[in-house]
């Protein structure tokens, strides 16, 4: 019997291996282990402790079909660190914790952004005191989770959408620190702790153009000069329709570099202007397929997080669990 067309589009997901040459179009939704099919690559999600044993199903989703867990807001700076030297560690100590409880990976998220900084960061500070603050975070940040971390989405959007005229993204991180920035994030990150893998993750770099070419450009110098860096994440957000025809073209450039290449916060949107129907969730569950697909295709790419928790409604965590 086929799924429900949501159902459809969430089992485009479990095509990791190969031998699927295009999405499954029936399955049963009793015995369905996303993690197990996703081997020998990581399937996660973006979790949010708002719903984490709050929200039955969304729980039972979380213990029973992921191998890795990015915390959806309760590691970014405003929330960790919302006052100068004051932590708030509870929230992700409680997905650090799910995720060991279940034998996931951990993907930090993140470290350095423009964006949910908290009031006290900011134009105001010195040059020094924003370096002095910076390097603060990292080291407390990561001495809490040492060893307990997969990953880290050290900088985050950063690569300008203004590109070629431009390379990195205007804001209080290119101000105080120029196009030292992004390796003294992630030089700090490296001394804290050399486990984690250091990511720089972004949007509009899935494709071959000319954001991705400038983050391609930079990464490509920072591996002359030594700074550390890891990984490249790629966020793929789309509408439907839209993932680039060079997304495995793209993965597969940045791993001959030697970094490990990540799908990050995946989600096929449909947008409110289209209709919601049985065409409409077949396309949205081939995008969802191309995406995985391709990511089978390049060795180095290590794993797919799917994306936000109000981006799944309810009903499909019902088909899945059977319930």
């Amino acid at each position: 019997m086929s799924p429900k067309p949501m159902m459809f589009a969430l089992l485009s997901l479990l095509s990791f291996k190969p031998a699927f040459a295009a999405p499954i179009a029936a399955a049963s939704s009793t015995n369905i282990i996303l993690k197990n099919l996703a081997l020998p690559r990581y399937f996660g999600a973006a979790m949010n402790t708002t719903f984490l044993f709050n929200d039955k199903a969304y729980t039972k989703l979380i213990d029973t079909q992921f191998s890795a867990f990015t915390p959806e807001n309760e590691m970014k700076w405003e929330s960790i660190e919302p006052e100068p030297n004051q932590f708030d560690f509870g929230p992700f100590d409680e997905i650090v914790n799910t995720a060991e409880s279940l034998g996931a990976k951990v993907r930090g998220h993140n470290f350095m952004w423009n964006n949910q900084l908290p009031p006290w960061v900011n134009t105001s500070l010195t040059a020094t005191e924003l370096d002095n603050a910076l390097k603060n975070h990292i080291t407390k940040v990561m001495d809490r989770y040492r060893g307990k971390l997969y990953a880290i989405d050290v900088v985050n959007e950063l690569i300008s959408d203004n590109t070629p005229n431009e390379t990195f993204k205007q804001g209080i991180w290119l101000t105080k620190f120029g196009e030292d920035a992004i390796p003294k994030a992630l030089t700090y990150a490296r001394a804290v702790d050399s486990h984690p893998k250091l990511y720089i993750n972004d949007y509009s770099t899935e494709g071959i153009n000319s954001k991705s070419d400038a983050l391609y450009g930079v990464v490509q110098g920072y591996i002359k000069d030594g700074v550390p860096i890891d990984g490249i994440g790629f966020q793929c957000h789309f509408s439907l329709g839209q993932v680039p025809s060079t997304l495995q073209q793209n993965l597969q450039r940045f791993a001959d570099l030697g970094l490990d290449v990540a799908i990050t916060e995946l989600d096929i949107n449909i947008g409110t202007g289209n209709p919601q129907n049985a065409t409409a969730f077949a396309m949205q569950a081939q995008d969802y397929w191309t995406v995985v697909n391709a990511c089978t295709k390049v060795e180095r790419c290590v794993g797919v997080v799917s994306g936000r928790h109000y981006r799944i409604p309810s009903s499909v965590y019902r088909d899945v669990l059977g319930q």
